[in-house]
């Protein structure tokens, strides 16, 4: 286990997390200095245990929202603040160098964005007052509420996208990766909430079968070709699908496989399947079912890497249990807080929120469930793998 503290690194601002690597850790420090509202862009070398500033830009407006996208040789920035334009910044990780600075201009309100690889970014618009008129013809025209657009940085160009499957979702249901040294977009069509299917289920006499959950797997230069050719039906794989009856839900990844949540209604049946980034071969490797003996619990998920953990409430105390690639057998007392992760099988991390009626205090413990030591600290915090950063 590493922990990384960065708390001693920044003083006074406001820090975002941007990728934790085996070596380094990237991050955004927003701070007001002299009157100025600044961003810098930060490297963390954990061997040496040093700071390095990659880049700094003044933001002007305090109150634009950030969006950052990291990848091997540059990270994005997109600035915005809810209106028709978004600004977009791409440095160079090693030199610091800014290799585009531009304005864009959207027909509606930004709603959300993507960077689907170094060089190319899905933004979403809604309608907005100011473009009402061209949304009212848009809506006619296509049927969607909203515009997607595939912005490739390198063309500086826009391009619509016309299928429905990307148009009807948030940007967090697209997810990138990589499989083989082939970059792969994840298509995440879920039929709105957990609650949501289930209501449909208990109504399934009137609504039949067609509720779907869909799971859609595109190569992303296939996406991007086809989107760039003004296709209206993109070549999708459907690799999942849940009707009325049941539901299956994206959980998590690791290095070489997916995994979603599967649930069968009429039984309650709730299991994990993984399916291989290549090759896609579907596996039940997890089921989330109590016994009739059993006392009640919980199933906690972390996404990446995928680990499933049984959260079981007992008198004074938690009792964590591992289900999926985590072997942790162990207790912890209920005065740490809410489980949040466990690191190789040993350190355990929880959170404990202090509120009143005007503030919040957010505490984070690790504790070893072998030397039963625990360290406490009034910060934020991120696991990936077997590193803990605080900040």
């Amino acid at each position: 286990m590493t922990v990384v503290d960065l708390r001693n690194k920044v003083t006074d601002s406001h820090v975002k997390l941007i990728e934790i690597s085996e070596t380094t850790v990237y991050y955004a420090e927003e701070k007001a200095e002299e009157g100025h509202y600044s961003l810098f862009l930060l490297e963390y070398d954990r061997k040496t245990e040093s700071e390095r500033m990659i880049a700094n830009c003044f933001l002007g407006d305090p109150s634009v929202v950030l969006h950052f996208f990291s990848f091997p040789n540059d990270i994005i920035v997109i600035m915005e603040n809810g209106d028709s334009s978004a600004r977009l910044l791409r440095f160079d990780k090693q030199t610091g160098e800014e290799k585009n600075a531009e304005k864009l201009r959207f027909i509606g309100s930004f709603s959300d964005c993507i960077a689907l690889d170094e060089s190319r970014v899905i933004f979403y618009t809604e309608e907005n007052e100011l473009h009402k008129r061209l949304f009212e013809e848009y809506k006619k025209a296509s049927g969607f509420e909203r515009v997607a657009y595939l912005y490739d940085i390198e063309e500086e160009r826009y391009y619509y996208v016309r299928d429905k499957r990307i148009c009807n979702l948030s940007a967090e249901k697209l997810i990138p990766f990589d499989a083989a040294g082939e970059r792969m977009l994840l298509i995440l069509e879920p039929y709105g909430s957990d609650e949501e299917k289930e209501k449909c289920y208990r109504n399934r006499r009137w609504l039949g079968d067609e509720i779907n959950d869909n799971v859609w797997l595109c190569p992303l230069l296939d996406f991007v070709v086809s989107v760039k050719a003004d296709e209206t039906h993109l070549p999708l794989e459907l690799v999942l699908s849940a009707g009325t009856h049941g539901l299956v839900r994206y959980v998590g990844q690791d290095e070489l496989s997916l995994y979603f949540r599967a649930k069968y209604y009429p039984n309650s049946d709730q299991r994990i399947c993984m399916v291989e980034k290549v090759g896609g071969k579907k596996t039940v490797v997890a089921e989330l079912n109590l016994k009739e003996d059993e006392e009640p619990a919980s199933f906690f998920i972390e996404q990446s890497p995928a680990r499933i953990y049984r959260v079981t409430e007992l008198e004074d105390t938690y009792e964590i249990q591992g289900v999926l690639n985590t072997e942790v057998s162990s207790q912890y007392s209920k005065e740490l807080g809410q489980f949040v992760a466990c690191v190789e099988n040993r350190y355990l991390v929880a959170e404990y929120v202090i509120s009143d009626e005007t503030d919040s205090y957010v505490f984070y413990s690790i504790y070893d469930l072998e030397t039963k030591q625990q360290q406490s600290y009034e910060c934020e915090c991120v696991v990936q793998e077997d590193t803990i950063v605080l900040f």
